[in-house]
């Protein structure tokens, strides 16, 4: 092998591995901003004061970093916002999917997405603060019963859930207690 073949592919080696080392530093410095924009933001336990809910993670849920969260009587409990900010989508897709969902917009590129509803109680535009009553829990769309399907997003990417400073349990069951408008 010449020489020069051997220099050439030395460089391009250097180039891939500065370049993979350039992307690793953007991507951890990213999620380390939205893990701040988080934190600022302080997402509250979407349920009344004092309610003990299970939150459930597994690793065949769609989206995977979603939470379901149930308990016995959670059938038409009320489902309140994780924080202030701006209500983005009320949407019905019937019996598919999320079924009856409302996505609240909390500034920064922060989303948080509230499905299987049974009922509405906002609308599009509707600025609400933490613990407005969003809508009631149901088991609408592709639900096999009552609970409700919650998300985190960064700039329409489900993160992990962190709740009152707690973060959620991947994958299995984390037992929280609301402390919204306590």
């Amino acid at each position: 092998m010449r020489l020069s073949t051997i220099r050439s592919a030395a460089r391009r080696l250097c180039v891939v591995l500065a370049s993979a080392a350039l992307l690793t530093v953007t991507l951890n410095t990213t999620a380390g901003a939205d893990r701040q924009a988080l934190a600022a933001i302080n997402l509250r336990t979407p349920f009344d004061c004092g309610q003990v809910w299970n939150a459930n993670t597994r690793t065949n849920h769609n989206p995977l970093l979603s939470v379901d969260f149930q308990r016995s009587n959670a059938l038409n409990q009320r489902v309140r916002s994780s924080a202030s900010g701006t209500v983005t989508t009320v949407r019905d897709l019937g019996n598919t999917s999320y079924g009856k969902y409302v996505i609240i917009s909390h500034g920064q590129g922060i989303t948080t997405l509230y499905a299987h509803l049974n009922s509405f109680n906002v609308s599009v535009g509707q600025s609400v603060s933490t613990g407005t009553v969003i809508g009631r829990v149901g088991s609408t769309g592709g639900s096999t019963g009552p609970h409700l399907h919650y998300e985190q997003r960064t700039n329409n990417t489900p993160v992990r859930v962190v709740l009152n400073g707690v973060s959620i349990r991947y994958y299995g069951n984390t037992t929280i207690t609301s402390s919204t408008g306590c």
